[in-house]
């Protein structure tokens, strides 16, 4: 497999560290597509395409661009937790990397918020769709008029099939602050435990959705090993707001390397908004003696695990 530095300039403060970032990426985005792989592009935030044979996915799907890419509550305001946040537009710091719907068969959903479902998404997916989501969200996805939905709940497992691809998706508890009462208030959320299987290749991909490494999702993930590629959310959004740090960060991110052992660590949630607050320089300075482990890249980077 090939070792290249995918790491493109980006004219945003949060990737100002190339020092840091240089030569972090080892999984190999140079070499034509092959029979038994998973592709991984990321287009920012916490939206990735997988594709495995002939299957392909989309994962929280945000596609607003500029000053309005989305409108939701701003969780880095101090506001009064009795009447809610501001809501506001949040701007997009990077351009999107564009999509082909069409060639998508299932929309994965790790919850409803903007920032992982935005205004743009929902208008331009199909209403018949394939999409998965937390259970408990399929009402309001009905009401948007979405038709073909799958609800999965903590620990479901779930089976996906297209060609000769094969792919079981166990839903993990994601527990959106380290405050009870906080998770609470954001409400319940999904991770995801992909088995992509392709004859006697097989490939494992844990991606966190918004979580932290509580004690109860580190329990949910005991019986699972290692997996091949683990996918955090980072960004430490929150950090200034009245709910306290609702994303992530590096040291978050460190704990997790430490109880699952994963093969690689491609982070998401960082760098594509203004709403995410830790540069993920931090993770690239936490993880230097895992550097080996570490993918890290720019939106719109194919990446491809053989």
């Amino acid at each position: 497999m090939k070792r290249r530095n995918f790491l493109k300039s980006v004219a945003v403060s949060t990737l100002a560290a190339p020092a840091i970032l240089k030569d972090t990426t080892t999984a190999d985005a140079g070499s034509e597509p092959e029979e038994k792989e998973l592709e991984i592009t990321w287009l920012g935030g916490a939206t990735m395409v997988l594709s495995c044979g002939d299957l392909t996915l989309l994962t929280d799907p945000c596609l607003g661009e500029g000053e309005q890419a989305f409108k939701m509550g701003d969780p880095n305001e101090m506001f009064d937790l009795g009447k809610g946040p501001n809501i506001k537009f949040h701007r997009r710091l990077t351009p999107f990397p564009g999509l082909q719907l069409n060639n998508v068969d299932h929309v994965i959903l790790s919850h409803l918020h903007e920032d992982h479902f935005d205004q743009e998404a929902q208008r331009v997916i199909e209403k018949d769709k394939s999409l998965l989501a937390p259970e408990h969200e399929l009402g309001v996805l009905s009401s948007k008029g979405f038709t073909k939905l799958t609800g999965l709940k903590w620990g479901q497992e779930h089976v996906l099939t297209k060609g000769k691809v094969k792919v079981t998706i166990r839903t993990i508890r994601a527990d959106h602050s380290e405050d009870p009462q906080i998770s609470k208030i954001l409400g319940e959320g999904n991770g995801y435990w992909f088995t992509f299987e392709h004859g006697d290749w097989k490939k494992s991909l844990y991606w966190t959705g918004d979580t932290f490494p509580t004690d109860a999702v580190l329990q949910s993930l005991g019986s699972l090993g290692s997996p091949d590629i683990f996918i955090p959310h980072l960004g430490g959004v929150g950090s200034t707001g009245p709910l306290g740090q609702i994303s992530m960060g590096a040291s978050h991110v460190v704990q997790f390397t430490e109880a699952l052992n994963p093969g690689k660590i491609l982070p998401l949630h960082h760098s594509t908004y203004e709403l995410y607050l830790e540069p993920i320089y931090h993770l690239a300075e936490s993880l230097q003696g895992e550097s080996h482990r570490l993918d890290l890249v720019s939106e719109g980077t194919t990446l491809r695990y053989i």
